[in-house]
């Protein structure tokens, strides 16, 4: 039933993970402003008393919510959970604890009246969804341009309708996909926290069955998926899919009505081109790219394929609406339901025959005994990437010369043979993050590995940098390394305690992304790089810090100084190389 998704307290729960998120941020800023010595005040000016005409989203979710003074406590319940799942059960009781007393609290009479306006909203929409705001984020960073992405925001209200929307569809809709899409799926107890890890189990498990033979594999990558996505197509598919669900019952008609409403509105609130990629042809101080650091000189550019233009200028003569929005609620469930109708054929051309085919959003590998008959699938395969009109990466020839190079440069790739090395032989095939070779044994992706290897950087110099900028430090330069030592723990291996190290569950970290990688010489020897190049960083800390004056002061928490001193030796418990293998 749609009004169990559209609820009130279904508002409240999205509203509280959303003030959660920002309580989240706030404490992160504080965290690194705590290490650096305030400027002395100056004498204020007087501040121009005018309320303003609006308020920014943060605002106005601060307001529906008591201080944080006046949370519940949650007690013994709190174990397993971190800060930020805390946070939410600590708002959400406090909501509930209102609501069983009819509180006459303004925070709570606020909360209420907000909530059941969105609820209005979504059953009597009276406008169209307005354009997303786009925000650009750096992507990579060439010679002469900078490459970025567009990331886009609705307005909170929109935001909370097309989250319950996302919410209800997948749900509804979780049945009819194929168990070959790993993405965007209805949680399940069985699927886990991270579904891309039940594609490459999958991957693995079919190796292992068929350890000694020679197995032939194909892969293929879309070329600016949710920038290239069909209008048109998505209102077809959507109408073929949903049609189904009515005809099983499984939707009413009035249901029907407001459902496809606000996802058609959804679909046409944006167009790739108009929104997005004309703004190619401002320099870099246009406040557009206004987000990018550093821009300088070099030109800031957001890629699309060439299939669009002629001689460099854009060409649609049919006036085609194209694009979903990057980091929309509904986009994600979008690219399931075109991409189902591919699954389709691709279920119906494989039958019985004992092949292997795995799809995560865009990306898709095909695995099998014989090549032939792998070949002729993947054929089938384009063909019907072709009539949803969507575009995927050229593929690769791959050459005896050279070879592993031209392999690893490719994203879409011609049916070659998966074995041990030989004469026109690959032993390792790449999906969402690992490298898997001929025996089954998994090690991390090269550009994943490298991500890593950068993050340890950025979490470190997000605070020396402020130092190196003229900031003075506020504590002693003992304090400051504890707090970063514990800063590359938290972001490597999750929040690991000496009372909790064995079994960590803490799924917000690296390491659990990976969990389930297995002890062999290659991803034994990456975590162990790891974990040197932790302590390189940390070396490189240390040498900063001993140019600089800090003062005496020592951080007045007691439990800092402490795990600071435990930790000091970053022991096994503590790394790459344990979390993953040792204390598993």
């Amino acid at each position: 039933m749609l009004s169990s998704y559209f609820s009130r307290d279904k508002v409240v729960e999205l509203l509280v993970r959303q003030r959660c998120k920002y309580a989240s941020k706030q404490a992160d800023i504080i965290q690194k402003n705590e290490f650096i010595q305030s400027p002395k005040k100056q004498p204020s000016l007087k501040k121009d008393t005018k309320i303003p005409l609006k308020i920014n989203d943060k605002t106005m979710i601060y307001s529906l919510f008591p201080p944080r003074s006046k949370w519940c406590h949650l007690g013994k319940s709190r174990a397993n959970l971190d800060s930020v799942k805390r946070n939410e059960k600590k708002l959400y009781n406090t909501y509930l604890k209102a609501k069983s007393k009819n509180s006459n609290d303004d925070w709570y009479i606020r909360l209420c009246e907000f909530a059941d306006s969105i609820v209005h909203m979504t059953y009597n929409q009276e406008k169209n969804i307005p354009t997303p705001t786009v925000h650009i984020l750096e992507k990579k960073r060439n010679k002469d341009e900078i490459i970025c992405r567009p990331i886009c925001i609705f307005p909170l209200r929109i935001k909370i309708v097309l989250s319950l929307l996302n919410k209800y569809l997948t749900d509804v809709l979780d049945s009819y996909f194929h168990s070959c899409s790993f993405a965007f799926r209805k949680p399940l107890p069985e699927r886990g926290n991270f579904q891309h890890l039940n594609a490459v189990k999958a991957i693995k498990h079919y190796r292992e069955k068929h350890i000694g033979e020679s197995l032939f594999v194909a892969e293929c990558d879309m070329q600016k998926f949710y920038d290239t996505i069909d209008h048109g197509i998505i209102k077809l598919r959507f109408n073929q899919l949903i049609s189904r669900v009515k005809r099983d019952g499984n939707i009413s008609h009035k249901e029907l009505k407001i459902v496809k409403n606000w996802f058609f509105n959804y679909v046409d609130c944006f167009n790739f081109y108009d929104n997005v990629y004309r703004f190619n042809k401002y320099d870099s101080t246009h406040t557009f790219w206004r987000s990018i650091p550093n821009r300088k000189e070099k030109k800031c550019k957001i890629e699309w394929i060439e299939t669009f233009f002629v001689n460099g200028k854009y060409i649609n003569s049919k006036k085609k609406q194209l694009g979903v929005p990057q980091g929309g609620p509904l986009s994600g469930c979008i690219a399931n339901i075109v991409m189902h109708f591919v699954d389709n054929s691709m279920m119906n051309s494989i039958n019985d025959k004992d092949i292997l085919y795995l799809r995560f959003c865009d990306d898709m590998i095909l695995i099998g005994k014989d090549k032939t008959e792998v070949s002729e699938i993947f054929t089938t395969y384009q063909e019907k990437i072709h009539s949803s009109k969507l575009y995927k990466h050229h593929s690769e020839t791959l050459c005896t010369e050279k070879k592993m190079a031209n392999f690893w440069k490719a994203k879409t790739r011609d049916p070659y043979e998966w074995n041990e090395k030989g004469e026109h032989i690959f032993p390792w095939i790449t999906f969402v993050g690992f490298d898997i070779n001929w025996r089954g044994n998994l090690r991390i992706r090269k550009t994943s590995f490298k991500k890593q290897i950068a993050k340890q950087h950025t979490t470190n110099w997000e605070l020396l940098k402020h130092y190196k900028k003229g900031k003075l430090p506020k504590y002693c330069s003992a304090t400051i390394r504890a707090s970063l030592i514990n800063r590359q723990i938290g972001m490597s291996v999750g929040r690991v305690e000496m009372w909790n190290y064995k079994g960590n569950s803490n799924i917000h970290s690296w390491a659990s992304a990976f969990s389930i990688l297995d002890e062999n010489p290659w991803s034994i020897k990456q975590l162990k790089a790891l974990d040197r190049h932790r302590q390189k960083v940390l070396h490189r800390t240390d040498y900063f810090l001993a140019k600089m004056k800090c003062p005496a002061i020592k951080k007045s928490t007691n439990k800092s100084d402490f795990i600071g001193t435990m930790i000091a030796y970053r022991g096994k418990p503590y790394s790459y190389y344990g979390q993953c293998f040792t204390y598993k």
